[in-house]
């Protein structure tokens, strides 16, 4: 795949990432003695959960593993030079099929700062290794590993400030008909008054193409649906607890949406051992989700 489709790519893909900043409730009270999350750590679980299908649907290209920035202003330029941000060291990709045999991309300011997202401005530091497992067969597969790889979002709204520092792998396989995702990594989540969070991702994204359209290499990601499932675990302090991941309503991906957030439907479950658990739930074009924790209904 040539380097101005990688670059299309990036930027349809890029625009589903990082949505954060949504409204939150959770009830602190715990007359069952069941596990009760406080509107902070449900804030913080919930942009954690948020911030990881966001960067997993933005994976579901290799275009996207190697380009993945939250919205167009950053992503049409993250493309290896001369196109701008990221440094690549070999380009090879004997299949053409846009997955390069074996490179790995490096990001660093001043290329990868991008004053004016979002109001305020994000950084991109680390690297990304992106290998081809079948380096003489065209198709859609590709092995992605994580060093150090952090945004870094300063805003003048504080709810919105954060740093994120992944290291670990995702797999893409799959063929036009969908594709999965396998992501197993691990997040360092930082953000202003709060220790840092350590998540443990261990999680599966299934993407299918709406009916009528399928997956294309060097295309823009069509119309179509995600399932998440698959567990982690968020840990701060001496505080620890481990989630299981389940779609309840496949999350509908609109590729007509103009806005960054073309996530317009949808549930996601993260429960815990007792059955309380963290629902988030897309309800729009250029809306973001919200979410709620429900605690585990008490047995008679």
């Amino acid at each position: 795949m040539c380097r101005t489709q990688w670059a299309t790519m990036a930027s349809a893909i890029a625009a589903g990432l990082l949505v954060v900043g949504m409204t939150a409730c959770s009830d602190s009270s715990n007359p069952s003695g069941a596990t009760t999350l406080t509107v902070s750590e449900t804030n913080d679980i919930g942009d954690a959960i948020a911030d990881e299908v966001d960067q997993a649907v933005g994976s579901i290209t290799t275009e996207g593993a190697a380009f993945n920035v939250a919205g167009s202003q950053a992503a049409a330029a993250f493309f290896a030079p001369p196109g701008g941000c990221a440094t690549v060291d070999n380009t090879t990709d004997t299949d053409a099929d846009g997955a390069p045999d074996d490179a790995t991309f490096t990001f660093a300011p001043p290329a990868c700062r991008f004053v004016g997202f979002r109001g305020g401005t994000l950084e991109i530091t680390g690297t990304i290794n992106i290998s081809d497992p079948t380096p003489v067969s065209a198709d859609f597969n590709y092995l992605a590993t994580l060093t150090d790889f952090q945004f870094k979002l300063t805003s003048p709204n504080a709810t919105r400030t954060f740093t994120a520092t992944r290291n670990g792998t995702r797999a893409l396989s799959g063929n036009a008909a969908g594709v999965s995702l396998s992501n197993t990594l691990t997040l360092v989540r930082s953000a202003p008054s709060r220790t840092d969070a350590t998540i443990s991702h261990d999680l599966l994204l299934n993407f299918t193409p709406a009916t009528g359209q399928v997956l294309a290499l060097g295309q823009p990601l069509p119309s179509g649906t995600f399932t998440k499932s698959g567990t982690f675990t968020w840990s701060r302090d001496n505080l620890t607890r481990t989630f299981t991941v389940s779609t309840v309503t496949p999350l509908a991906w609109d590729a007509t949406c103009t806005t960054d957030q073309k996530i317009v439907s949808g549930e996601i479950h993260a429960t815990l051992a007792d059955g309380g658990y963290i629902k988030t739930v897309w309800s729009g074009c250029g809306a973001d989700p919200t979410r709620t924790f429900v605690r585990a209904v008490p047995t008679a």
